[in-house]
Protein backbone atom coordinates (compact mmCIF):
# COMPACT_ATOMS: atom_id res chain seq x y z
CA UNK A 1 0.00 0.00 0.00
CA UNK A 2 2.85 2.61 0.68
CA UNK A 3 4.42 1.71 -2.03
CA UNK A 4 1.85 2.36 -4.19
CA UNK A 5 1.07 5.87 -2.39
CA UNK A 6 4.91 6.56 -2.90
CA UNK A 7 4.75 5.43 -6.88
CA UNK A 8 1.56 7.64 -7.36
CA UNK A 9 3.26 10.75 -5.68
CA UNK A 10 6.50 9.95 -8.42
CA UNK A 11 4.71 9.65 -10.96
CA UNK A 12 2.16 12.26 -10.45
CA UNK A 13 5.86 14.23 -9.94
CA UNK A 14 7.16 13.44 -13.24
CA UNK A 15 3.95 14.15 -15.15
CA UNK A 16 4.44 17.79 -13.47
CA UNK A 17 8.02 18.16 -14.71
CA UNK A 18 7.03 16.48 -18.01
CA UNK A 19 4.74 19.45 -18.37
CA UNK A 20 6.65 22.12 -17.01
CA UNK A 21 9.57 21.12 -19.54
CA UNK A 22 7.48 21.06 -22.55
CA UNK A 23 6.02 24.68 -21.25
CA UNK A 24 8.25 25.92 -24.24
CA UNK A 25 6.45 24.30 -26.99
CA UNK A 26 2.56 25.32 -25.94
CA UNK A 27 2.69 27.89 -29.10
CA UNK A 28 3.87 25.23 -31.75
CA UNK A 29 1.74 22.37 -30.35
CA UNK A 30 -1.47 24.66 -30.18
CA UNK A 31 -0.94 26.31 -33.50
CA UNK A 32 -0.26 22.34 -34.78
CA UNK A 33 -2.65 20.59 -32.99
CA UNK A 34 -5.32 23.59 -34.85
CA UNK A 35 -3.71 23.05 -38.18
CA UNK A 36 -3.67 19.72 -37.98
CA UNK A 37 -7.52 19.63 -36.89
CA UNK A 38 -8.55 21.52 -39.83
CA UNK A 39 -6.51 19.55 -42.69
CA UNK A 40 -8.27 16.65 -41.15
CA UNK A 41 -11.75 18.50 -41.22
CA UNK A 42 -11.12 19.62 -44.47
CA UNK A 43 -10.50 16.10 -46.10
CA UNK A 44 -6.74 15.54 -45.66
CA UNK A 45 -7.49 12.51 -43.57
CA UNK A 46 -5.58 11.45 -40.49
CA UNK A 47 -2.33 10.84 -41.82
CA UNK A 48 -2.27 13.89 -43.83
CA UNK A 49 -3.54 16.15 -40.88
CA UNK A 50 -1.01 14.77 -38.30
CA UNK A 51 1.95 15.42 -41.27
CA UNK A 52 0.17 18.93 -41.47
CA UNK A 53 0.31 19.27 -37.88
CA UNK A 54 3.54 18.02 -37.25
CA UNK A 55 5.20 20.22 -40.47
CA UNK A 56 3.15 24.08 -38.97
CA UNK A 57 4.57 23.17 -35.63
CA UNK A 58 7.60 22.94 -36.43
CA UNK A 59 7.58 25.53 -38.80
CA UNK A 60 6.33 27.84 -35.57
CA UNK A 61 9.11 26.68 -33.43
CA UNK A 62 11.80 26.85 -36.30
CA UNK A 63 10.68 30.43 -37.44
CA UNK A 64 10.31 31.76 -33.79
CA UNK A 65 13.96 30.37 -33.10
CA UNK A 66 15.30 32.04 -36.31
CA UNK A 67 13.93 35.57 -35.54
CA UNK A 68 15.46 34.99 -31.84
CA UNK A 69 18.71 34.26 -33.78
CA UNK A 70 18.97 36.56 -36.16
CA UNK A 71 17.20 39.75 -35.02
CA UNK A 72 19.08 42.37 -33.83
CA UNK A 73 15.98 44.74 -32.75
CA UNK A 74 15.33 43.98 -28.99
CA UNK A 75 11.28 44.81 -29.81
CA UNK A 76 11.44 42.19 -32.55
CA UNK A 77 12.71 39.65 -29.55
CA UNK A 78 10.35 40.93 -26.89
CA UNK A 79 7.50 40.18 -29.42
CA UNK A 80 8.73 36.98 -30.38
CA UNK A 81 9.55 36.14 -26.45
CA UNK A 82 6.23 37.34 -25.39
CA UNK A 83 4.33 35.34 -28.26
CA UNK A 84 5.68 32.24 -26.97
CA UNK A 85 5.66 33.05 -23.33
CA UNK A 86 2.12 33.65 -23.35
CA UNK A 87 0.60 30.24 -24.10
CA UNK A 88 3.18 28.82 -21.40
CA UNK A 89 1.85 30.99 -19.01
CA UNK A 90 -1.73 30.07 -19.75
CA UNK A 91 -0.97 26.21 -19.94
CA UNK A 92 1.09 26.81 -16.35
CA UNK A 93 -2.01 28.20 -14.69
CA UNK A 94 -4.53 25.68 -16.33
CA UNK A 95 -2.54 22.52 -15.33
CA UNK A 96 -2.24 24.10 -11.62
CA UNK A 97 -6.31 24.36 -11.74
CA UNK A 98 -6.53 21.00 -13.06
CA UNK A 99 -3.94 18.55 -10.63
CA UNK A 100 -5.09 21.45 -7.77
CA UNK A 101 -9.04 19.52 -8.34
CA UNK A 102 -7.76 15.87 -8.40
CA UNK A 103 -6.51 16.78 -4.81
CA UNK A 104 -8.42 19.38 -3.07
CA UNK A 105 -11.74 21.07 -3.16
CA UNK A 106 -11.79 23.82 -4.84
CA UNK A 107 -11.53 27.41 -3.17
CA UNK A 108 -9.53 31.07 -3.98
CA UNK A 109 -6.01 29.44 -3.24
CA UNK A 110 -6.38 27.24 -6.72
CA UNK A 111 -6.77 30.57 -8.35
CA UNK A 112 -3.34 31.96 -5.95
CA UNK A 113 -1.59 28.81 -6.56
CA UNK A 114 -2.26 28.96 -10.50
CA UNK A 115 -1.06 32.45 -10.79
CA UNK A 116 2.04 31.61 -9.02
CA UNK A 117 2.63 28.69 -11.07
CA UNK A 118 1.71 30.47 -14.47
CA UNK A 119 4.49 33.07 -13.69
CA UNK A 120 7.06 30.77 -12.92
CA UNK A 121 6.44 29.01 -16.11
CA UNK A 122 6.43 32.15 -17.91
CA UNK A 123 9.81 33.15 -16.33
CA UNK A 124 11.21 29.51 -16.98
CA UNK A 125 9.99 29.61 -20.68
CA UNK A 126 11.76 33.16 -21.25
CA UNK A 127 15.12 32.04 -19.80
CA UNK A 128 14.56 29.01 -22.39
CA UNK A 129 13.85 30.62 -25.06
CA UNK A 130 16.44 33.12 -24.76
CA UNK A 131 19.16 30.50 -24.00
CA UNK A 132 18.07 28.55 -27.04
CA UNK A 133 17.64 31.65 -29.31
CA UNK A 134 21.51 32.54 -28.98
CA UNK A 135 23.71 31.83 -31.35
CA UNK A 136 27.44 31.42 -31.54
CA UNK A 137 27.07 33.51 -34.74
CA UNK A 138 25.69 36.88 -32.50
CA UNK A 139 28.50 36.30 -30.27
CA UNK A 140 31.14 36.65 -32.66
CA UNK A 141 29.07 39.44 -34.03
CA UNK A 142 29.19 41.26 -30.84
CA UNK A 143 33.13 40.17 -30.48
CA UNK A 144 34.12 41.72 -33.56
CA UNK A 145 31.91 45.09 -33.20
CA UNK A 146 32.56 45.66 -28.94
CA UNK A 147 36.51 44.97 -29.79
CA UNK A 148 39.24 47.45 -28.64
Amino acid sequence: MIAMLLLTVFGLGAFCMLLFRCAVYALPIMVGLSAGYWAITSGAGIVGGVLVGLVVGGLIFGLGQAALATSRSSLLRFLVVGVFTIPAALMGYGMMLEIWQLAMSPSIWQHAFGAVVGLVVAVATVVRILDAGSSPLIEKRAAISHGP
